[in-house]
């Protein structure tokens, strides 16, 4: 895989995970009653759409991420009332006529007449509320029928009601829709639901993100085959200018003794190396199926954990791969192992903790801007933008088992910090909408200690308010890191 087609496969699937994020609000919203109007890929002007049930799916022109509208969250959002409260009332019927005043038939009893326009709005609002074609037409039949045969607006109203009781509501599969005509968005939007039901479609939006993580790690740790800790005696490198190279020890060849003692263990060989720094030392290989002595002068080097001299030879040995069963794959994608401590999802959780808490903290606010504008050198491992990261996969391709390992970790940990940021308690992060439902359930709970209505809910206004210099940082903190990493990329 080419450089450019890891950074696009590491965009594409960063974009996955942010619409599977908003896949788990809609799908949450929706088990518990909620409303959700729209799920779309993307943002920017509208390339395709269609409309299942009540919900429009679509992709927008700018693939960036995409976004799910759950009726009620945002205080500008209006009810859906009854079906027919909606469409026939008088004022709604003479606001259709202005768009055609096609007359269908006459009431006596002084109201509107029925027109084209009033059967267009009718069709709208079913197609809205998600009928299905076929019991669309079937309504409009019977709603033409039904105003040829009353002489009242107020019989049309009861006799549509009826077919949407009788002919909808008596469907166990369209039960919901039934609810939808008849009732609207009673009980439906988002600030109708309980305060556990609204925490949920909030919640489950950015724990997607850990579930990706686990089971990227997971098929990492079961599919890939890593380094067990163990190692071979075979020769996996030979570094330049030492003694190992001087003496023609090749990849591949087999280590078999040290000073006529044999062993398979390459810790007792390579002991029996460190033993003898500058001293001529014989080495007894297998290369291409024979057996050859060479010899070599292990260099002098002070060992710097226990201040030892050491001879040091000059080559790495071949590390022994494997793939983990499913058991300590699963442990180690969960909380990491002995081997790996840090491979798991939960000492992710802390590392994107305590990464998030230095990005935004006073010294790493300074550090970021100094570093961009000014002549500090950059941190390596300070803050990088979705940009530098891609760049930084992108970096592994070509790699090997490595590479592959690298850019599925860091997919991994991305998906981890997604979780972290999204929860921080503020607008307009999911956090933030968490934290307005703790605000408001712990001051209906003071109401209620004092024997006042229940009815506190945080001032939209306060919310813009907060939200507003959160939006602002937030774009600093983005701009800043995309300049660098344009400008001063970071390099594996």
């Amino acid at each position: 895989m080419s450089s450019a087609a890891a950074i696009l496969a590491f965009v594409a699937a960063l974009v996955l995970a942010i619409l599977i994020h908003e896949l788990g609000h809609l799908l949450t919203a929706k088990s518990v009653g909620m409303k959700a109007d729209r799920y779309f890929v993307g943002f920017g002007p509208t390339l395709w759409s269609t409309r299942r049930g009540e919900t429009e799916y679509g992709v927008k022109a700018l693939p960036l991420g995409g976004f799910v509208s759950i009726r009620g969250m945002s205080p500008l959002d209006e009810r859906d009332g009854p079906l027919v409260d909606t469409v026939f009332t008088p004022k709604a019927m003479r606001e259709a006529a202005e768009r055609d005043a096609t007359v269908v038939t006459t009431f006596s009893d002084g109201t509107p007449e029925l027109t084209v326009g009033a059967l267009s709005h009718l069709e709208e609002e079913l197609a809205q509320r998600g009928t299905p074609s076929g019991l669309r037409d079937h309504i409009l039949r019977r709603t033409r029928e039904t105003a040829a045969e009353t002489e009242t607006l107020d019989g049309l109203r009861r006799c549509l009601k009826e077919i949407v009781h009788t002919e909808v509501g008596g469907s166990e599969r369209l039960g919901d829709l039934a609810w939808r005509l008849e009732r609207g968005d009673e009980g439906r939007f988002y600030h109708d639901r309980p305060a556990w039901q609204r925490a949920l479609a909030i919640f489950m939006g950015p724990v997607t993100h850990l579930a990706i993580a686990f089971l990227l790690l997971f098929g990492l740790y079961s599919l890939l085959p890593l380094p067990t800790g163990e190692v071979t005696t075979e020769v996996a490198a030979v570094i330049e200018d030492t003694p190992a190279e001087d003496a023609d020890l090749r990849v591949g060849d087999r280590l078999l003794a040290v000073e006529g003692q044999e062993s398979d263990d390459f810790s007792v060989l390579r002991d029996a190396i460190r033993a003898r720094p500058d001293l001529p030392t014989s080495l007894a290989i297998q290369r291409d199926e024979a057996r050859v002595e060479i010899m070599l002068t292990p260099q002098a080097e002070e060992d710097p954990a226990t201040g030892e001299v050491v001879g040091l030879a000059g080559f790495a040995p071949t590390p022994v791969e494997e793939r983990l069963p499913p058991g300590p794959a699963g442990r180690r994608a969960a909380v990491g192992d002995e081997l790996d401590p840090f491979g798991g999802v939960v000492p992710l959780l802390g590392a994107s903790v305590q990464g998030l808490a230095a990005i935004f903290s006073p010294a790493g606010l300074s550090n970021l801007v100094t570093t961009a504008f000014g002549e500090q050198e950059r941190d390596p491992e300070g803050v990088v933008s979705v940009i530098g990261i891609a760049s930084i996969a992108g970096q592994t391709a070509g790699a090997g088992t490595a590479g592959v390992y690298t850019f599925v970790f860091l997919l991994a940990y991305l998906n981890v910090f997604l979780f972290i940021f999204n929860l921080v308690p503020l607008p307009p992060f999911d956090g933030g909408h968490l934290a307005v439902i703790g605000v408001e359930r712990a001051g209906n709970l003071v109401r209620r200690l004092r024997g006042r209505e229940q009815d506190f809910t945080v001032d939209p206004r306060t919310i813009t308010a907060v939200a507003l210099p959160v939006i602002g940082l937030l774009l600093l903190v983005v701009v800043t890191s995309i300049w660098l990493d344009i400008s001063d990329p970071l390099r594996l």
